[in-house]
């Protein structure tokens, strides 16, 4: 893919803290109008990445391109491009959702009443925006809060835990809004959670970060790969022929009725085929398991354990 098709471009990034290498060599890229999940264990340097990108802290080696103009070179120019949000967002209480807009484009330069009224229609505070925040759902905070980090009109929205603390309702409904900005608005959204249903339901794509390097960049909707092991079913007849040559073959399976499930990797599938067709086997049907995102980090990250953040 050439490169005016991304906004954002990680290359080779190493970051050392106290001579402790933390991240390690870690590139990725990030598509205009997708979203992308960054997903990582305790620990694996998501957040020390996400510094980095934003402008906090500086790489010790390696770059970070924002539509081709480095942070580490550019970062005040750069800086216009990207809106953040790190967990809650800071709003005060005792103002309206319009004021503290207000305040915010006040530190901001060239934001004018139609770039307030843009964002409080985009996330649907019309009703609501010149009620006090103290009376604000958690979900009403988060989209003042993303209203306040599209203020200024960035192109890459990054945003740390998006729907932490929220009840279902809350949840779907930023997740919805996520969605829209990248749609409609082509723009580029990167989001971290420990919820991992919900990265599935949000995220275009996901890159898994361990131990400091980028362990696996996938599509959400592929995230089985040819050499993946998962659950496969069967449908054959008749029952008791299969099982036979499965045995003589010393293949492992679990059998309910007339299905039969086999641990097997998708390469895999065509042989085993052959091999029932072979055996005088009629085979109505082959279903594959769809591991879940879930199911996929756990299997990618086992070996460092650790909680997800």
């Amino acid at each position: 893919m050439e490169e005016n098709h991304y906004s954002l471009q990680v290359s080779h990034l190493n970051k050392t803290i106290n001579k402790k290498h933390i991240i390690k060599d870690l590139s990725f890229d990030v598509k205009k109008g997708e979203v992308f999940g960054f997903l990582g264990p305790n620990g694996a340097g998501k957040t020390t990445t996400i510094r980095m990108i934003v402008g906090l802290t500086s790489p010790t080696s390696g770059d970070i391109k924002v539509f081709g103009r480095s942070v580490v070179t550019d970062r005040h120019e750069v800086m216009k491009d990207i809106g953040a949000i790190v967990e809650n967002p800071e709003l005060y209480p005792f103002l309206s959702g319009l004021e503290n807009l207000k305040q915010y484009a006040r530190m901001q330069k060239g934001i004018s009443k139609s770039d307030i009224d843009r964002v409080v229609k985009l996330v649907g505070l019309e009703n609501r925006i010149k009620e006090k925040v103290k009376r604000y759902s958690l979900g009403m905070r988060q989209r003042l809060g993303l209203a306040q980090a599209l203020l200024h009109q960035p192109k890459i929205l990054i945003l740390d835990e998006p729907t932490n603390g929220l009840d279902p309702a809350g949840i779907r409904e930023i997740r919805d809004y996520i969605k829209k900005l990248a749609r409609e608005e082509n723009m580029s959204v990167i989001v971290s959670s420990h919820l991992m249903s919900e990265m599935e339901l949000m995220c275009d794509r996901f890159g898994i970060i361990q131990n400091g390097k980028m362990v696996r960049i996938e599509d959400v909707n592929t995230v089985v790969t040819v050499n993946d092991v998962v659950k496969h079913h069967f449908d054959v007849y008749p029952v008791d022929q299969a099982v036979k040559c499965l045995n003589e073959k010393n293949i492992p399976f679990t059998l309910t009725e007339n299905m039969i499930t086999v641990d097997i990797a998708p390469k895999d599938v065509p042989q085993m085929v052959h091999d029932l067709v072979n055996a005088n086997v009629d085979i109505y049907g082959v279903t594959k398991e769809k591991l879940s995102l879930e199911d996929r980090f756990m299997a990618l990250t086992k070996e460092g354990g650790g909680s997800i953040v």
